[in-house]
């Protein structure tokens, strides 16, 4: 594994981690059902997962 190093464009970072985290979960659908799965760990420390319907995100 190599050396992580911050890019120095914000964006590209955003890009950067997107990928990668994509690339882990073998892709959207293995993501979502990674998130789903630790949910509870995350709510149980404050965090909330917002939901998007009909392209408005509610809590």
């Amino acid at each position: 594994m190599e050396e992580y190093k911050e890019l120095d464009d914000p964006v590209d970072e955003v890009y950067r981690v997107r990928l990668a985290l994509l690339e882990e979960y073998g892709g959207i659908e293995g993501y979502s059902k990674h998130l789903d799965e630790v949910r509870p760990k995350w709510e149980a420390m404050g965090f909330r997962r917002i939901e998007e319907t009909s392209g408005k995100a509610h809590l």
